[in-house]
């Protein structure tokens, strides 16, 4: 690979930018690249029709996952084109099992469903890195474009999609229309007709040749684009470029011949100092008032005032007033003034359209200004009703008491499933080892107590956190219809939620202090009674 051969100015590109050269010489030299893919391919499908005819959708299956084999051919061919060594279709068909001998096998295995593959092919075709230099070569490469090549595979197979379905379209667009009503759809359609089938594949065998350039050339010049910016191509191509008109220059100096230089030089001063020089005084030097006078006699002379009558026919020029009033017609003038007449009766209508249409909107805003009030003041009224209906010695009707729940979060809440002592039972199961369910105890002993004595509803869809917010709440601002909750319940509470939730979901059960500090003040919340 010679640098200096390259085709494409060695430059760094965008990805998109690299996409972009690609598809260019791709449309270069698409023919050459579509014959050197199509021809292992279609071969291999009439071997396919041949051996099993009965199955069309597993032969076009198997053309579809060799695509990887077929694509080394047209990426050897641009690699060489690229850098100034064009081959023929016939000469590298020749290479076709060369440039498939490496990583074949895991080609069409593991890295089969690549999304990067047009990319990382030239990685093993031209480089023919395997094993960890591969990975580690591809590692390095990756860390730009990967995702432009993974864009790449995904807009060029919606491509190729869409112009097998056009394809398709195409070919039934040139059926005769005295056939077309004959034709069965629903077996065509349900792909009962196996030569439909066989021919459907062929025109995707077409498509996918047509679609493979440009992947293939768009992928390589990704792959091209990463080294120039790595390996800094451009820059070694200038000083190539330095280097090789530098030895030019040094090799024209050698051309040179000293003594022939020196010879010539003399030759030329003895040829100058034969030849004599024009005497310097041939005139006299002027002063200004002589060049003066000089300049006077010559503007006086006969040359300079000759003059001339000249008599013929031209138009006469006329005032541009009389003129443009010549130019307009009366009959125009009329008309303008007529449509002067009418314009001006037009907006004097349009005016009073203008005050009827005002009238009109004004009417809808005020309209929309008395709904937004009224929907401003009942907003107000819902917002604070209970406020004024304290204030009027109103009581809205007493809220309908939900049951109270028996299990919350997977704990039973009911007071007749606690123990009499909740908290000796507690530090038993504490000592026990049985950490779980000593916290579990305390903590569905609490929501038992809040529930049944302070008359919380606490819902399925609510969680330990929600629960705990609805005590502070219930603390910060209290009601006079239900039970108030002090701050040290409230700030018990949220201690005991924070610790049962570290052990039953990050398995951190609390020291047993801080369990026994619970238990007390538990019993001072709520007694030693469950």
């Amino acid at each position: 690979m010679q640098i200096k051969n390259l085709a494409v100015r060695a430059r760094l590109r965008f990805p998109w930018e690299s996409v972009d050269l690609g598809i260019a010489l791709a449309r270069k030299h698409w023919g050459k690249l579509f014959i050197a893919w199509l021809i292992p391919a279609a071969p291999l499908l009439a071997l396919c029709y041949w051996l099993f005819p009965e199955s069309p959708v597993l032969s076009i299956l198997l053309i579809w996952w060799l695509k990887p084999v077929f694509d080394r051919l047209p990426l050897f061919m641009i690699s060489r084109a690229l850098f100034g060594s064009p081959e023929s279709v016939r000469t590298a068909l020749k290479h076709f099992f060369s440039v498939n001998r490496r990583d074949w096998f895991l080609g069409l295995t593991l890295r089969r469903l690549s999304p990067t593959r047009s990319f990382d092919m030239p990685i093993t075709v031209l480089e023919q890195s395997t094993g960890r230099a591969r990975t580690s070569r591809i590692g390095v490469l990756h860390r730009k474009h990967s995702g432009a090549a993974t864009w790449l595979t995904l807009t060029l197979f919606h491509i190729e999609t869409f112009l097998l379905i056009a394809l398709s379209m195409l070919v039934f667009l040139f059926i005769p229309e005295q056939y077309v009503e004959g034709i069965e759809w629903i077996p065509l359609l349900q792909g009962d007709i196996l030569w439909v089938k066989w021919l459907y594949f062929s025109l995707y065998l077409l498509v996918m040749a047509a679609v493979a350039p440009f992947y293939i050339v768009s992928g390589f010049c990704l792959y091209i684009g990463r080294r120039i910016e790595l390996e800094g191509w451009d820059i070694e191509i200038q000083f190539r470029d330095l280097l090789e008109r530098q030895q030019r220059e040094q090799e024209s100096r050698r051309r040179h011949i000293p003594g022939a230089t020196t010879l010539i030089f003399l030759c030329s001063l003895i040829f100058g100092a034969l030849i004599p020089s024009p005497s310097a005084s041939a005139a006299p030097v002027e002063t200004p008032q002589q060049a003066q006078e000089h300049i006077d006699e010559i503007l006086a002379d006969e040359d300079f005032h000759q003059v001339r009558e000249i008599s013929g026919w031209r138009k006469k020029e006329k005032p541009e007033t009389e003129a443009a009033k010549e130019k307009i017609p009366e009959w125009l003038i009329n008309f303008i003034e007529w449509l002067f007449e009418n314009s001006k009766d037009k907006a004097e209508a349009e005016i009073d359209d203008e005050v009827k249409w005002g009238s009109t909107i004004a009417k809808i805003l005020e309209l929309l200004l008395w709904i937004g009030l009224v929907c401003s003041l009942g907003y107000l009224l819902w917002r604070h009703h209970e406020k004024i209906l304290q204030s009027l010695k109103w009581q809205s009707k007493p809220k309908k008491i939900q049951p109270a729940p028996e299990t919350l979060f997977g704990l039973d809440v009911r007071q007749s499933s606690l123990p009499d002592d909740v908290c000796a039972e507690v530090m038993r199961l504490w000592v026990e080892g049985d950490k779980r369910a000593s916290l579990g105890l305390l903590y569905r002993a609490t929501l038992s107590h809040l529930i049944e004595d302070f008359e919380f509803y606490f819902g399925d869809h609510l969680t330990e956190s929600e629960c705990a917010q609805l005590v502070q709440v219930r603390q910060q601002e209290p009601n006079e219809v239900q039970r108030p909750v002090s701050p040290a319940l409230s700030q018990f509470v949220q201690e005991l939620t924070a610790n049962w939730q570290q052990l039953a979901y990050a398995h951190r059960p609390p020291k047993e202090a801080q369990v026994s500090s619970l238990c007390s003040q538990w019993q001072e919340e709520f007694g030693n009674d469950r």
